[in-house]
Parts: structure tokens; sequence; C-alpha cells
């Protein structure tokens, strides 16, 4: 890994949240570290890029002191969102990738980098084959796509596994037990996916019947309903910025004209999102058992929760106790309806949560 640490990091951009992140050695700019474009003795420092944050905004002052001139407008156009309790985030620059890849520099790359290491040799050009067939077949299908995103990962990683376990004792590598490998998982991942398709037996015609699969497009009216005469219809929602993390839930109760009975939005403490989903229910129901409503539908976008309010589904031990809660509100009313609906026509709860 350290080998391969300068070829890698050129790859990966920082995602600036908490700031967190190197200012000087960390590429959160885009352009690589800003250490290269300076011989000030300050780029050897610890600094973190909040520490040239003040008040949510860049500091003039600081960063006059520091930083090279020839960034200052990169730096100032660097829009930031400060989130001091979430840590920056290194994520794979997609431009980066794709060009390696069209390029025609992927086979050759990871052949270098595995296959030489692995005791596979160039005259395997069946697999060498593989690889360039990955970069160079287009297609816009469903199945196909997710066979061409998931193979260099498959083969990647049964070469790396295979060289470890010759290295340690396991079995010799050669070219047949990688490429079944490699058929092996994509069989299964396609299989997983598309259950209801038949897929072959070999790599050529695994390749072919994937790219004559048509994504089928459904498309669903999707709106709020007003609930009938003498019912009560509570829409709520749950949020979590993080699982786990800090929680929210908000919710709308409306009659059966449509008009707003009340609406309510609450902290909740830090949990997972299903308890955020439940303790939004609860707070809902309470509300309106309390304007006394005992003809009540209640409707979430959360189908999981859908299920374990109709039994459908058994629920984690974690949440049985908040399920009970729930359910021994909905044993206070006199005709109960659970029912899922789309986001977009939640979008009530959601904005309040």
């Amino acid at each position: 890994m350290p080998m391969n640490r300068q070829q890698v990091e050129q790859h990966i951009q920082w995602k600036l949240q908490a700031g967190n992140c190197s200012f000087w050695w960390d590429n959160w700019l885009g352009i690589g570290p800003l250490a290269q474009f300076t011989t000030n003795s300050n780029s050897f420092n610890n600094s973190t890029v909040a520490d040239f944050w003040e008040e949510g905004k860049w500091s003039w002052s600081k960063m006059i002191r520091q930083v090279p001139a020839s960034q200052f407008s990169n730096i100032l156009t660097t829009e930031i969102f400060p989130q001091q309790h979430i840590p920056d985030r290194a994520l794979a620059r997609i431009d980066s990738i794709e060009h390696t890849f069209k390029s025609g520099q992927f086979a050759a790359k990871v052949w270098s980098y595995f296959a030489g290491s692995a005791g596979l040799h160039s005259d395997h050009s069946s697999l060498q084959l593989l690889l360039q067939q990955w970069w160079t077949t287009k297609s816009k299908n469903a199945a196909h796509k997710l066979l061409l995103q998931a193979t260099p990962i498959f083969i990647c990683w049964k070469l790396w596994k295979n060289r470890c376990a010759c290295k340690y004792g396991g079995k010799a590598t050669n070219i047949i037990r990688v490429k079944y490998a490699v058929y092996k998982d994509n069989f299964k991942m396609l299989n997983s996916a598309f259950p209801h398709l038949q897929w072959p037996a070999k790599w050529t015609d695994l390749i072919q019947k994937s790219e004559k699969c048509v994504h089928e497009i459904k498309v669903n009216m999707v709106k709020w309903l007003k609930p009938a005469n003498q019912w009560l219809k509570v829409n709520t929602d749950g949020s979590a910025l993080m699982n786990l993390g800090r929680l929210g839930a908000g919710g709308i109760l409306r009659d059966k004209h449509g008009k707003l009975v009340m609406a309510f939005t609450t902290p909740l403490g830090e949990g997972t999102n299903n308890k955020a989903e439940i303790e939004a229910a609860i707070f809902g129901l309470t509300w309106a058992l309390e304007l006394g409503y005992r003809n009540i539908i209640l409707e979430l976008d959360s189908q999981l929760l859908v299920h374990w309010i109709l039994k459908k589904a058994v629920p984690r031990w974690s949440i049985i106790t908040q399920l009970g809660r729930l359910q021994q509100l909905i044993a206070q009313v006199h005709n109960f309806k659970c029912t899922h609906v789309f986001r977009e026509a939640n979008c009530v709860a959601d904005a309040l949560s």
C-alpha cells in the first residue's frame, strides 16, 4: 500500500465538513496538495482546513500570511458548509477514474499492479482481454451497466486474493481459477439483482445476455389524497443526520377538507433512523388522540415501518419497546389504517422532520 500511495492519492479528493483534513497535504481543493505550490516552511505544519475559517467563512487575515497567492481565488471560490460533528470524507474523483478507464490505461494498470505480483504472466491474454472488454463496451441497460461496474472490482479482488493464498501456503494461482471466480461473482450479483432472468454459464454469453436487458420504466402519479368524512389523516416522518446521529421528527394532521389541524416538529436526541420514524408516528398519533379523533389514517413514507405496524415483518429486538408504545396508541383508535406513501406526497412531514 505505501508503494502505491502516490498513484492512489491523485484519484482522491476530500469533502469538507468539519474541516479536520490537512490544509497543506490533503487534496481538498481538487488540484493536489497545496504544499506543492509553496516553499514556505508553514506548509510543513499540522494545520487543518478549519484553522483557516472564522465564523463559517474563509479568514483573510490567516490566509494572506501563509497561503500561496496563486491559489487565493481557488480557495475563496470553494464553498464551505461547516459541520463540526461530521468529519471530512475522502472521496474518489470520478472524473479522474473515468479518464483512466476511457483512455485505455485501466487494463494495463490493473495488470501491472496485481497480475504481475500474483504470478500471472503477460501471455495470459484472455484475462487482459476481459479487462479491455470492460472499458471498451458501452451500454445503458441496467443489467449490463451493473456488470461493467462490478467486473473490474471482482478481477482486482480475485487476483489479490489468489496472490495472498499462494503466498501463505494455499493453492497455486492459475488463470482458469481467476477467470472462474470472476464469472461466479458476476453471476451471483446479476442473479441477485435480476432473479427473474436465467443467466448463462459462459462469460461471453453472460455479457450478451446482459446487453439484451432493457430497464423497465414505470410511471406512477404521486399525490396526497384527502381522508374520507369523519377521518383524520396523520402524515409523519423522521430524519437522522447520520445513522447513528441526531434525530428529528415532523408531521402534519389534516381533516377531510385537507385543512391543517396541527403540525409539529421536534428533536429526538440521538439514535437510528428507524427510531426517528417510530417516534414521529408516536408523536403524531398522541396528538390526534388528544384532539379527540378516533378514526385515523397514519400515512408514512417508510415501507418498513408500515410492515412492522401491520405485522407483516418481524422488527429488530432493539425497537420492540418503541413499537409496543405505538401499538398501545393504535389500540385506543376506533378505526385505524396505516398506508405507505411515496416521499413526494409526504413532503410536508419530510420538511418538518
